[in-house]
């Protein structure tokens, strides 16, 4: 029933005979199809169903020989038959989403994944199975109450964006039109990466620097390639440092492993509590606090740029002490 409802609201009007080929996809969707399972009569009695039990606006067409809408902003108020995978994943998806996102966005999902599991019988989940579940966000979520829900509706929504924009560098706010392509958490803070109209060009914008926020009319189709391009990688527009080499001693090589800054870094033991470091690219933005955070155990060897960002850095630190 929800495959016909879907073709209704996309105006295809569809016959019997096309949503029985409907069915058989459905099944074969599923690895499971059956040839014989379905017959002209299932149809019938599924649309049947669909006026009677879910007063479901549906009419016939005599003359393109199918079925249509006549008030399209009805709404197929079916809850589904959930297998215990989909009902796990469901669950720890929003106990993952109380640590992860900031509210209301919390709340929301929570609430639609309570409604689901109203017509579903999880009896292998008990209270005990959900909160032994931890998970503690090292980014954590940004506490932008007002900002953060625009912004995720409007990305959520492919709709434009109206935003007032502070980048921090002393120039203060502007206003711009973006397409907001990219949800992401990145370095304790979120970020969409959108087309900027005011600009014409691709942007990073960090949340929590997002003065004011108005979700338009206008909607924009989401460019598959923009949404590959944000990867591990490549998250941000940050220069790049290319082969970055690390002495590490001590503790650090065991937070080299764990704070991943590119996908193909590797570590190399050099001597009896030395290892190599090596990164094949990164920002300075990113490497240069890491190196300071290891407390004298992370010694940067090359490339010189890299090498004179933690002198600076450091430097800029002693002097106000």
């Amino acid at each position: 029933m929800a495959r016909i409802v879907s073709l209704l609201k996309k105006n295809r009007m569809p016959g019997a005979e096309t949503l029985l080929e409907e069915y058989e996809k459905l099944e074969f969707e599923e690895n499971q199809l059956i040839r014989a399972k379905y017959s002209l009569r299932t149809v019938y009695r599924d649309i049947d169903s669909l006026k009677n039990d879910f007063h479901c606006p549906i009419a016939y067409d005599r003359a393109a020989k199918g079925y249509y809408l006549t008030d399209h902003s009805w709404e197929f108020n079916c809850p589904a038959q959930l297998s215990e995978s989909a009902m796990l994943a469901l669950v720890l998806g929003a106990r993952i989403a109380e640590d992860v996102f900031p509210e209301p966005v919390t709340s929301r999902i929570a609430a639609a994944v309570d409604e689901i599991l109203k017509a579903n019988n999880p009896d292998f989940l008990d209270t005990t199975l959900v909160h032994s579940l931890k998970v503690f966000a090292q980014s954590g979520a940004v506490n932008e109450p007002e900002v953060f829900p625009v912004v995720f509706e409007a990305w959520q929504k492919h709709r434009l964006l109206r935003i007032v924009y502070d980048d921090m560098k002393g120039d203060g706010p502007t206003e711009r039109i973006v397409e907001p392509h990219v949800l992401f958490l990145y370095l304790r803070e979120w970020r969409i990466k959108a087309f900027c109209r005011l600009r014409k060009d691709l942007r990073t914008f960090v949340i929590s620097r997002i003065r004011e926020a108005e979700i338009l009319p206008e909607t924009f189709r989401p460019d598959m390639e923009i949404i590959r391009s944000v990867t591990s990688d490549n998250i941000v527009s940050w220069e790049k440092y290319a082969d970055v080499r690390i002495r590490l001693t001590g503790e650090a090589r065991k937070y080299a492993v764990a704070h991943r800054m590119h996908t193909k870094q590797r570590i190399r033991k050099e001597g009896k509590d030395s290892w190599l470091f090596i990164i094949p690219e990164v920002p300075k933005e990113v490497v240069v606090p890491w190196i300071l955070s290891q407390q004298g155990q992370a010694i940067p060897l090359s490339p010189p740029g890299i090498v004179d960002a933690v002198r600076a850095a450091a430097r800029a630190i002693l002097k106000q002490i």
